[in-house]
């Protein structure tokens, strides 16, 4: 009867309760059978507050990285219902993510293969164009400090201390 006069708090001891029996050893599968109706409509704001809970609540910060993509998994179809910030253009979210992929495209179209063409001919005009791509990605550093400057405080703000230090 209390899990009807409390449902929030009850659905938030459930979903503490799923991600404890991943911590125990079962399976993505078994969890998601069990706690089908209670997992569907989580947010990733859900599932970071309980994480952050049962960090509280003594579960090792290193325990919770090392399972982070197993809880994922038995959140996925749950989650990727909901829009995601990372799909509205002009959220911070969304241009990190941009960011991101700009840095994987300059070093997987720029510096590997000048890093390749480098190896194979050893000219000092080579090893020229190499560094200036690699200069390029020194202002990985202003992306990196926007994250820990903007979005982290706005986090830890909301007691959301966890998945700052997982990141």
């Amino acid at each position: 009867m209390s899990e009807l006069i409390n449902n929030r708090e009850y659905r938030r001891k459930l979903l503490k309760e799923v991600i404890k029996e991943l911590h125990r050893g079962k399976s993505v599968a078994e969890v998601k059978e069990k706690f089908k109706d209670v997992i569907d409509g989580i947010t990733s704001t859900e599932l970071s507050a309980i994480e952050q809970e049962l960090i509280n609540e003594g579960l090792d910060l290193k325990e919770v990285q090392r399972l982070c993509d197993v809880h994922a998994e038995v959140f996925r179809d749950s989650l990727e219902q909901l829009k995601k910030p990372e799909t509205i253009p002009g959220h911070p979210v969304h241009t990190f993510k941009e960011e991101n992929r700009a840095i994987e495209k300059h070093i997987n179209e720029n510096i590997k293969p000048a890093l390749e063409k480098l190896k194979n001919s050893g000219s000092f005009e080579d090893a020229q164009k190499l560094l200036e791509h690699i200069n390029l990605l020194m202002d990985i550093d202003k992306h990196y400090s926007r994250k820990e400057n903007l979005l982290f405080p706005y986090l830890e703000k909301y007691g959301i201390t966890g998945p700052p230090s997982v990141m």
